[in-house]
């Protein structure tokens, strides 16, 4: 104990030495975390589409209109024992010219223009994710009686895809700051490490351990790493709050993440990437000048 307060007195006393590289070190880091944040919210919430959307995908199954009703429950005993598959619902060719009808009929002149009931038996098949869709649609249109399947497969695909662009994009990104900022810690941390070496050698010339010396400085990058986090995060919950609101009122369709355990996940992986570039930051700084 007695040694952690030495280390936290030297490390408040090379932090304030520094002036502002110490401030530009915090700036850094709190932009690279502010980014770091945002790319995660992005694809929380690209995720929470995804799910959404494959949720209430469907994929419309569309049997021939000459089928017997034996043949008819046949096919939805076989559909239902497809992989992925939840819960198939049947609609007659009755029902569907019926709702059909009571939607267009009084714009399209049905009675004059159409005779007997084109429309086709359906069968309604909700999945259990998106990821089966595909496999679903394949499965049901093998079998014998289904004319047709139809599915909005491609528009989640796509959602997928711009998801999958969106992480490997950021992840780039974030790396290169999180690269810079990393060097500009060290080097923030180096000018406190030249201005004490007369110290650090006599230290040395006593007895005094690496670790007990690296002891201040790590700590150092430690506390410009918890105040870019405090910052990062600040902007992040404030921002992020605003932000969510005026999408979901925009656009109530699109399901925005509010839930608070998966925002504090994500503030909280903030906070400690931020404190981890600080403390890596200190030790290769003062690792470096101990072998020098």
């Amino acid at each position: 104990m007695v040694n952690l307060g030495f280390f936290f007195g030297e490390a408040w006393t090379g932090f304030k030495r520094s002036g502002i590289m110490s401030l530009v070190s915090i700036g850094t880091i709190t932009v690279s975390l502010i980014v770091f944040g945002v790319f995660l919210l992005v694809v929380l919430n690209i995720g929470s589409v995804v799910s959404h959307a494959g949720a209430r995908l469907e994929v419309m199954a569309y049997a021939a209109g000459d089928l017997s009703e034996a043949r008819l429950n046949e096919l939805e005993v076989s559909l239902n024992r497809l992989d992925g598959v939840e819960e198939v619902e049947f609609i007659s060719k009755e029902d569907a010219w019926e709702d059909f009808t009571k939607h267009f009929g009084g714009r399209l002149k049905l009675d004059f223009s159409v005779g007997d009931n084109p429309l086709p038996y359906t069968f309604v098949i909700k999945v259990r994710n998106v990821d089966v869709v595909s496999g679903v649609a394949k499965g049901a249109s093998r079998l014998k009686g289904i004319e047709d399947v139809r599915y909005a497969g491609k528009l989640v695909e796509k959602i997928r895809t711009l998801a999958a662009a969106v992480r490997v994009g950021g992840l780039v990104l974030v790396s290169l700051l999180s690269f810079a900022t990393l060097l500009i810690v060290v080097n923030t941390i180096r000018l406190t490490v030249l201005a004490r070496e007369t110290d650090i050698y006599i230290m040395r010339l006593v007895g005094a351990t690496d670790s007990f010396i690296k002891g201040p400085f790590i700590i150092e990058g430690i506390i410009i790493g918890i105040i870019g986090s405090a910052l990062s995060v600040s902007v992040l919950f404030s921002s992020y709050e605003l932000v969510a609101s005026r999408i979901a009122e925009a656009l109530p369709f699109i399901p925005i993440v509010f839930e608070g355990s998966s925002l504090f996940v994500i503030y909280g992986m903030v906070a400690v990437v931020g404190s981890f570039l600080g403390m890596l930051g200190g030790y290769i700084s003062v690792s470096k000048s101990l072998k020098e």
